[in-house]
């Protein structure tokens, strides 16, 4: 079936969530989740795309000083089951785009190394390429899963029976441990009309670098 005759819906964490928890690497749905899109051909269900607030302001911030709440997001998870038609991935995240309200002017995110991962469908789709976060810690799963440490807290959150336990009880529960994690990639995307993607550039110009190549992968 061609890519074109893809349909893109909004639809709910809550239905998002079995799908991403299941066939994402991750495993896990951010509870920040505030958007989800999900592409379909026919009734056959072709791929998910998440937004979210991300980890911290300062993602955002760092790239727009003066961007307000509510004018950015992150897209923290992408996933497309096996045997889609090629470029799948790359129209949900347009499509989707352009389903976000109005007000939302900065989109960025992640492409992780750990996954081998340099962000292609970013670069297919037009994002600019602002460089590479720092390592930082990661949680090890018991199947060597990488995930990030906030995961700690989700599962606290989630599990009130945990809500007294220290993080280093609830690693030692689930068999976790702190290790180092790659680097990853950092993309965005400027929203708005003309004249506001025409201000917000001017902070991130100088920030654009060339996209990297899955050979560059340390």
């Amino acid at each position: 079936m061609p890519v074109k005759d893809m349909i893109v819906k909004q639809v709910s964490v809550k239905y998002a969530r079995p799908y991403i928890a299941t066939f994402h690497y991750s495993k896990t749905m951010p509870d920040s989740t505030r958007f989800v899109f999900a592409g379909y051909y026919d009734d056959k269900l072709a791929g998910i795309v998440c937004y979210g607030m991300g980890a911290s302001k300062s993602q955002y911030t760092s790239l727009i000083p003066d961007i307000k709440k509510g004018e950015y997001l992150e897209l923290t998870r992408l996933w497309s089951p096996d045997g889609m038609p090629k470029n799948t991935e790359s129209k949900l995240i347009s499509e989707s785009l352009r389903m976000l309200p109005p007000e939302i002017k900065l989109v960025v995110s992640f492409a992780d190394s750990n996954q081998n991962h340099v962000g292609t469908v970013y670069q297919a789709t037009n994002w600019y390429y602002v460089g590479r976060t720092n390592g930082g810690k990661v949680l090890i799963t018991e199947d060597g899963t990488v995930q990030h440490t906030r995961l700690i807290g989700v599962y606290r959150k989630r599990h009130p029976e945990l809500s007294g336990k220290t993080n280093e009880e609830i690693m030692q529960m689930y068999g976790w441990k702190y290790g180092e994690g790659g680097k990853k990639h950092k993309y965005c995307i400027l929203l708005g009309d003309k004249r506001e993607k025409k201000r917000n550039f001017q902070y991130i110009k100088d920030k654009i670098l060339p996209y990297p190549k899955l050979s560059q992968i340390i």
